[in-house]
């Protein structure tokens, strides 16, 4: 009998898990798996939703494989602030006037000659 084991939240999260399942060994199957992407939008149970379905024999090691999976997604780290030093901030004060590369936006276009 199968046993429900995970739904993902997007086509990512169920691609990682479906390698990692076959990775260690485990059988699976996933219900709705073709079908689902037809239907896009809001996810529903038994109309779109992807879920990942084990066997019972498997069960207990594919939820240790799927929790390492979902801690290891959660826990990723912040992006760090960048931060310039003021040799930096000069060097890129002085490109924006003298070259007036730094600065995005819009620029003054010199009207046309009629």
């Amino acid at each position: 009998m199968l046993i429900k084991l995970f739904s993902p939240e997007n086509e990512v999260q169920l691609a990682l898990a479906k390698s990692l399942l076959e990775a260690e060994g485990i059988p699976f199957f996933v219900h709705n798996d073709h079908f689902g992407s037809l239907y896009v939008g809001i996810q529903i149970e038994f109309l779109n939703r992807k879920t990942i379905m084990v066997d019972e024999a498997y069960e207990a090691r594919a939820k240790e494989v799927i929790a390492d999976f979902l801690r290891q997604d959660i826990a990723e780290p912040a992006p760090k602030k960048t931060t310039y030093s003021a040799l930096d901030k000069l060097r890129m004060i002085a490109e924006g006037l003298v070259f007036g590369w730094v600065v995005p936006g819009k620029r003054r276009r010199r009207k046309k000659k009629e």
